[in-house]
């Protein structure tokens, strides 16, 4: 697959579910948290890839 399909692929599904669980712990919280919390589980998949081609 090409990296910019894996990356366009890795945010949506990182800001879909980053809202879904900002939704489903901290309802009062708004969408602006939910991105933020979908932004960082796309970082944090690329740091846990990276670990993995290290090893």
């Amino acid at each position: 697959m090409n990296a910019l399909l894996i990356f366009v692929v890795r945010l949506i599904l990182g800001l879909v579910f980053g809202i879904m669980l900002i939704r489903l712990f901290r309802p009062e919280w708004g969408i602006y948290h939910g991105v933020v919390a979908g932004i960082i589980l796309v970082v944090l998949a690329y740091i846990f890839a990276l670990f993995r081609k290290k090893k």
